[in-house]
């Protein structure tokens, strides 16, 4: 029988050519044995999700009111978007999903929505989430004093709390999009009841949050004048939903593009949010990933026909748009992320059967324009229309020289370089058809102030921003036409008002669709505005950062709907 000490003679019995053979032979047979078990192993396992690893991005701006009630910028909604949570959230996809919420129930009138809360959720002090935190913010919401730039959104809702974790959101009429409101960042009473309306921009809560989100307030860094350069979020290890699993989300603040792309060169932040897809793509890299996401928002040409009396007739209006070659736009304006349209809402809502009718046909815009008397006579280049004026009151009525009056109208935009480069273009288009255009651009707030509000333009190449539920009443209702309505076209139509009635207030997505038809069939044959694009947003993330199931988002915020899902590291589980 073989024994241990046996053994250790055994290597005397070869000679140094066996040995070595037999040291081979031993080290192919450990090594297909451990890939066998290894094929075993990966075969039975699937990688999962780890805790940790750390993610960093570059924003221009820099956030100062980091709250759902009060924020302003682009750079405050997205470290809110990380810090609080609502009642119900979108996905990366643009779907509705639970948040706070355990269940909603809606009333069979459709004007009261219940809301139970989950069980046992946290503020990032450890301190219980309930119902009166949930009134205590639409309440914050309402009042006027803190002047919450929501605030149209909640007017004419009543809140009624049912007790520690459900409460009624009562309505004066149905109102379909109203899901949408409940995705409100909800803010902790305890906290904030003591801080009066006066206060509340200095309050520390604005720049050092709680919230009850994915991520909570670790760290800031500020400069010598006082502004924040770096802010860091460290994973809330209580969260009510799965994950998050980044160990920390870092941003890094820049006041110039330049900047950022110079920071993203140097490898100083990993994600960014590049203003073209041109430089986006220039930047992908192998380690990288470049996110076209949808949005909702629809540029156009909006037209006052109450400034220009050339516009009120209907042939002007088609000829304009039968005379933009809106592919061709888009092609040279590629960078920017423009898709051609001429659908007055976004992601095709109720569009996707109905026929677009402006397709590109200069000579239909140029006998349309014949038809309604405007003729390049002259042969200037810009077509004009003559007309007798009546003699004075009085004296023999003796025919008078025409007055002649040119086809020409003032288009008015911002002064994005991207909206600025878009208005030559439209310029050059229209002059090809004999229609001179001028144009005016001023900075945003002041074509809000002075133009738009006050309805003080003849043609406006703007944007309407709609939400994930589309909600058109805003923009086309005649009861919007002055300020603070957004119906920037002045536009009134009875059957029209109707319909977007219905719309909004049906519980039924089918018939809301169908109304949605209707009133893009008549918005066409209409033609109050030129349509021209719906926009993509550019996002650039490593390409070892998974769990990114992005698609569309209404704002820019939105690009961390999913944020609680994303990961670097990861483990192995049995299936």
């Amino acid at each position: 029988m073989l024994n241990f000490r046996k053994i250790l003679y055994l290597p005397r019995l070869f000679a140094p050519e066996e040995k070595r053979i037999l040291i081979l032979l031993i080290i192919i047979a450990a090594l297909s044995g451990a890939g066998f078990f290894s094929r075993i192993y990966f075969a039975a396992t699937v990688p999962v999700p780890r805790i940790g690893g750390t993610y960093t991005e570059g924003i221009i701006g820099e956030p100062r009111i980091i709250n759902p009630v009060l924020a302003v910028s682009d750079a405050d909604r997205d470290i809110t978007r990380l810090v609080f949570s609502g009642l119900f959230q979108y996905d990366g996809r643009g779907k509705i999903q639970p948040d706070l919420a355990e269940r909603l129930e809606i009333s069979k009138d459709a004007k009261t929505y219940t809301v139970v809360l989950k069980q046992n959720i946290q503020w990032h002090d450890a301190k219980p989430l309930g119902a009166d935190d949930v009134a205590f913010t639409v309440h914050m919401v309402q009042n006027p004093q803190y002047k919450s730039p929501l605030r149209a959104n909640w007017q004419g809702v009543t809140i009624e709390k049912i007790d520690d974790h459900t409460i009624k959101f009562i309505l004066r009429s149905p109102y379909a999009p109203f899901i949408e409101n409940l995705t409100l960042g909800i803010l902790p009473k305890h906290l904030w009841e003591n801080v009066k309306p006066e206060q509340a921009m200095l309050s520390e809560l604005l720049i050092k949050p709680i919230g009850s989100g994915p991520f909570m307030f670790e760290e800031l860094e500020q400069n010598k004048d006082g502004g924040v350069v770096s802010y860091t979020l460290a994973r809330n290890t209580h969260y009510h939903r799965p994950g998050p699993y980044l160990q920390t989300i870092r941003f890094l603040f820049f006041e110039k593009g330049d900047e950022l792309l110079s920071a993203w060169k140097r490898g100083a932040i990993e994600g960014l949010s590049p203003a073209q897809k041109s430089s986006g793509e220039d930047m992908v890299r192998n380690k990288t990933n470049l996110f076209s996401l949808r949005m909702p928002r629809i540029y156009g040409i909006f037209l006052n026909q109450s400034k220009a009396r050339a516009l009120a007739d209907t042939r002007v209006r088609e000829a304009i748009s039968y005379a933009i070659n809106r592919e061709d736009l888009a092609a040279r304006a590629r960078a920017t992320g423009f898709i051609p349209t001429d659908l007055a809402l976004p992601w095709s809502e109720g569009g996707e059967t109905a026929v677009s009718k402006y397709h590109y046909d200069p000579d239909r815009a140029a006998t349309l324009l014949d038809a309604a008397g405007w003729k390049d006579k002259n042969l200037d280049g810009v077509r004009e229309k003559g007309k007798t004026s009546p003699a004075p009151s009085g004296r023999t009525q003796t025919p008078q020289p025409p007055e002649k009056s040119e086809l020409r109208f003032t288009l008015t935009t911002s002064d994005w370089p991207n909206l600025v480069q878009l208005a030559e273009q439209i310029k050059e288009e229209l002059a090809r058809v004999g229609i001179k255009v001028e144009i005016k651009m001023l900075p945003f707030t002041d074509l809000e102030a002075s133009v738009i509000r006050p309805r003080n333009y003849e043609m406006l190449l703007f944007g309407e921003v709609y939400g994930y539920e589309p909600d058109p009443f805003a923009f086309w209702h005649s009861s919007q036409i002055k300020d603070p309505g957004l119906n920037i076209t002045l536009y009134a139509n009875k059957k029209v008002d109707r319909i977007l009635e219905e719309a909004r207030q049906t519980k039924d997505p089918d018939v809301r669709i169908s109304r949605f038809k209707d009133f893009l069939r008549i918005l066409r044959d209409d033609n109050p505005a030129i349509f021209l694009f719906s926009q993509l947003y550019f996002y650039i993330l490593p390409r070892d950062l998974q769990g990114v199931t992005l698609e569309r988002i209404s704002l820019p915020s939105d690009r961390f709907n999913d944020a609680n899902m994303w990961y670097r590291a990861t483990k192995r589980v049995f299936q």
